[in-house]
């Protein structure tokens, strides 16, 4: 302990770690832009009425852990389903990098809408496939059909706009 701060006083600095500025927890923020659907049973859709494939809606992703491996982030945000109700929804997820543009892995998500499982609120792991441009990143999930919860198989397509670039 003597030796350390006998080399900062013969060094000229105090010991103490220089100042170094916090993170910009912005960069970690990103928009999300729900906005399209296509589902594989056409006829099922339509006779059902659940054949919106133009799904609006806006949510915040917030990526809490990157790194060369990949990405873990949360989520939050509201659209308009197949249904054209308001679907709300946030979970947390990981997803892996596969090479400098592609990042595959899923999220564990809370959802409640009226179109969905009677209305009840449920949780669903999603698988989601990302190709990042990075001024902007597309999004591809795929929800399968499962029981009451959802009848049709889906594939769901959004944005991801960082806050800051």
């Amino acid at each position: 302990m003597l030796c350390i701060a006998g080399v900062a006083a013969a060094s000229g600095t105090s010991g103490a770690p220089p100042d170094i500025p916090p993170p910009d927890l912005r960069s970690n923020f990103s928009v999300q832009v729900y906005g399209f659907s296509h589902h594989t049973d056409r006829e099922g859709v339509r006779s059902d009425g659940l054949d919106n494939e133009v799904n609006s809606g806006v949510g915040l992703n917030y990526a809490f852990h990157t790194d060369s491996r990949g990405v873990g982030f949360v989520e939050a945000g509201f659209y308009r389903d197949s249904g054209d109700k308001v679907a709300t929804l946030g979970g947390i997820g990981y997803q892996y990098r596969l090479g400098k543009y592609w990042r595959l892995g899923g999220a564990l998500v809370g959802i409640q809408s009226e179109t969905y499982n009677h209305g009840r609120f449920f949780v669903a792991p999603l698988p989601i496939l990302t190709f990042d441009f990075g001024y902007l990143k597309l999004n591809t999930m795929y929800v399968p059909a499962y029981g009451d919860y959802n009848k049709y198989a889906v594939y769901g397509f959004y944005f991801s706009l960082p806050l800051v670039q």
